[in-house]
């Protein structure tokens, strides 16, 4: 959301300086009117002297027309140039909020296929040192472990047992050798671990060697 409104008052902020740079350029400037005749009036009479004929007094006005178009041009370019700078701001500005949006949304993406993870086989790479065995070795190992979810599968004998409980309505009606059994527990919940084991062999700081037996994990299983 911060970028958001860092880009919305970016482009408040351009707006009103493009509009301020638009109305200045394109304010007109005061007319000029040539005045063809001067009258002077009396009381008596009514005399038109014609006005002196165009000399180089009125070149400057011939000019500033001249120049019009220059100015026009330069009013253009840098209108242009603004453009350009403003749209590049944009486009830098949104493309920074897109990225950020698309990364959290692949954040998200990624914590829920980590929340979602199924039992599976995972590896890491320690010095034997870091096992905790007791060894003292800078050999460096892999070390594989399970990791995962387990969806919790009933089995026939889960399904009996919880028939068994709920239908018995008290716990002297199940009997192991004639004597009173004590309360079942309802069905554990499965774990990721490992099915099937390795060994690991290295060398000790001392150059000895050693195999340690159904160290690392080989295969996982909800068990």
């Amino acid at each position: 959301m911060k970028l958001w409104k860092k880009a919305i008052f970016a482009f408040i902020l351009l707006s009103a300086a493009l509009s301020l740079l638009l109305f200045i350029t394109m304010k007109p400037a005061g007319p000029i009117i040539p005045w063809a005749s001067a009258v002077s009036v009396h009381p008596s009479t009514i005399t038109i002297t014609p006005s002196p004929p165009l000399s180089s007094s009125s070149s400057p006005m011939l000019a500033s027309h001249q120049r019009a178009p220059r100015a026009s041009e330069d009013t253009n370019s840098l209108l242009s140039e603004f453009s350009y700078l403003f749209q590049s701001f944009t486009e830098g500005e949104l493309q920074r909020v897109i990225r950020s949006l698309v990364d959290r949304k692949v954040g998200r993406r990624t914590k829920r296929a980590k929340s979602t993870e199924t039992c599976s086989l995972h590896q890491v790479v320690l010095t034997v040192s870091e096992l905790g065995l007791g060894y003292e070795s800078d050999e460096t190992v892999r070390f594989r472990y399970c990791r995962g979810k387990c969806t919790r599968r009933l089995s026939n004998y889960d399904m009996v047992l919880k028939n068994v409980i709920l239908t018995k309505a008290s716990e002297k009606d199940i009997t192991t050798k004639g004597s009173t059994a004590k309360k079942e527990r309802p069905p554990y919940s499965r774990c990721c671990r490992p099915t099937k084991y390795e060994n690991m062999s290295f060398f000790d700081n001392k150059a000895k060697f050693f195999t340690i037996h159904d160290v690392s994990a080989r295969k996982c299983g909800c068990v």
